[in-house]
């Protein structure tokens, strides 16, 4: 946050806006840590001539300082700032290795977010039109009926095979997923070692009026995702969820990618300007309202920036 302020006054009164930008910018790093530390209503300060008042209906920060023989008041519009309207989001960090993917100016990525939204399990397994329970159980050119399923066997393997429309969500673990085309759905898994294997084509739904809609999701912490496939034909549409870390080798994707760590590994194609209704709040991790988001600044207006008993220094 730069506050730029130009004074034709007498060197004096030059020495007092200095000090008051300083104390305006400072008062304004602090409030706004304030609100991404802990809870927003911290922001709320008065002291040694500083006031700050968050507005949690608005979204604005008032923040004033009377110090100096002059006053200034600054009004921020803050909005909340989620994983799911960033290209790439990280708990933690976001290695690029010197890669670029040219992810546009909207949906720049953003590390250190120090949480993860949860996924709603229950959305994804309430009222399954079909339960397979089977151990080693084989896919092979099949397509998958309409619906939502609930697979809970280990050690199963996906060939070729498509779902149309639906879900899938697996609880167990070692799933090999090869060449699977899913049209309009979405894949869960809850286990570990999960395997994506070769050219994959996954699309979500589409978004409606009251969000996006997750493409991939990988729910245990133990459980990684590599975005690979031998002639990097892999694409999915939809946001990319996973508690693990997220590498990114090469392939197609439309955002928003999630992890708790997220390393570019290659030169993978970030499609988001094609699929721009993608970045935004998304089912099956609750409500947004749920979470305390992290702050940004989205402008600021300078209310006012007065002297007092100003007198021209001879």
């Amino acid at each position: 946050m730069n506050v730029s302020y130009v004074s034709s006054s007498t060197s004096q009164s030059t020495v007092d806006n200095i000090k008051l930008q300083y104390a305006v910018e400072s008062s304004i790093n602090q409030a706004l840590w304030r609100i991404n530390a802990g809870v927003d209503s911290l922001a709320n300060m008065s002291y040694d001539g500083v006031s700050t008042v968050w507005d949690s209906t608005a979204m604005t920060l008032t923040v004033n300082v009377d110090k100096f023989q002059m006053e200034s008041e600054i009004l921020l519009d803050l909005s909340e700032d989620t994983h799911f309207e960033r290209g790439i989001s990280a708990e933690e960090t976001i290695s690029n290795n010197g890669y670029d993917p040219e992810i546009d100016e909207e949906q720049q990525s953003r590390d250190g977010f120090s949480f993860l939204p949860d996924a709603d399990l229950d959305y994804f397994l309430s009222n399954p039109d079909f339960v397979n329970n089977e151990n080693y159980k084989h896919w092979h050119e099949d397509t998958f009926a309409d619906g939502k399923w609930l697979i809970t066997g280990n050690d199963l393997h996906l060939r070729n095979v498509v779902l149309n429309s639906g879900v899938l969500v697996f609880t167990g673990d070692d799933i090999d997923i090869d060449g699977i085309t899913v049209n309009s759905g979405t894949l869960v898994f809850t286990g570990e070692d999960v395997t994506f294997r070769y050219g994959n084509s996954i699309t979500a739904p589409p978004a409606d009026s009251t969000g996006s809609n997750p493409a991939v999701i990988f729910t245990n912490p133990n459980q990684d995702f590599e975005l690979y496939s031998p002639y990097a034909n892999e694409t999915i549409i939809g946001a990319i969820y996973c508690k693990g870390r997220v590498d990114l080798w090469n392939g197609n994707i439309s955002g928003p990618v999630v992890g708790k760590n997220v390393y570019y590994r290659g030169h993978f194609n970030f499609m988001g300007a094609s699929h721009r209704d993608r970045f935004q709040w998304t089912h099956g991790f609750g409500n947004r309202t749920n979470y305390d988001w992290p702050k940004q600044i989205g402008r600021w207006r300078i209310h006012k920036w007065i002297q007092k008993n100003f007198n021209f220094d001879h």
